[in-house]
């Protein structure tokens, strides 16, 4: 490279000072994601079943990133057998470009593609009960002076989708 672009001599000027401020972002961010994955862990449990056995994993090389993954413990046509195959994934800014908003993270849900079957049974039931698509993802913004406060709203979010997708496997079990 010849020549610094505009931005990068921008960016130079104050090199120092926005080093420092994405650190701490990245503190605050990883302080949250953390605090979410504690708060789902110590409570996760409550949310097994005879049927589903759920677990919760955050990625600590890319920073940011985290799922509730649910695994069938029943033989069913739509499950593989000990697999997870459905996903409660968390995403923030630093994983994210589809965020609407920088101080916001994203939740949704992923199925592997060798469970379509699934993943289309749960998006049918869900617009027939629900009346919306549960795969959409959900745009959860942070309480910028409170990793606590953001962490407890994001966890019960997720809470509340794993409440909904229980519902959901009991339907598709009992068919």
């Amino acid at each position: 490279m010849e020549k610094l672009s505009e931005a990068g001599k921008l960016f130079l000027k104050d090199y120092l000072v926005l080093n420092e401020a994405k650190n701490d972002v990245d503190r605050y961010l990883n302080t949250t994601v953390r605090k979410v994955h504690d708060i789902i862990l110590e409570q996760l449990d409550d949310f097994n079943t005879e049927y589903l056995q759920l677990n919760v994993w955050e990625n600590k090389s890319t920073r940011g990133r985290l799922q509730i993954r649910f695994k069938s413990l029943i033989e069913h046509e739509l499950f593989r057998e000990d697999r997870y195959d459905i996903y409660i994934m968390y995403r923030d800014i630093r994983n994210a470009t589809d965020l609407f908003t920088n101080n916001s993270v994203k939740i949704f849900l992923h199925s592997p593609a060798a469970v379509s079957n699934l993943k289309d049974s749960l998006i049918k039931l869900s617009q027939k009960k629900l009346n919306y698509n549960i795969y959409n993802k959900k745009i959860i913004l942070l309480d910028l002076d409170s990793s606590t406060q953001s962490a407890e709203k994001i966890a019960e979010e997720i809470f509340d989708m794993i409440n909904i997708i229980k519902e959901l496997l009991k339907d598709i079990y009992k068919s």
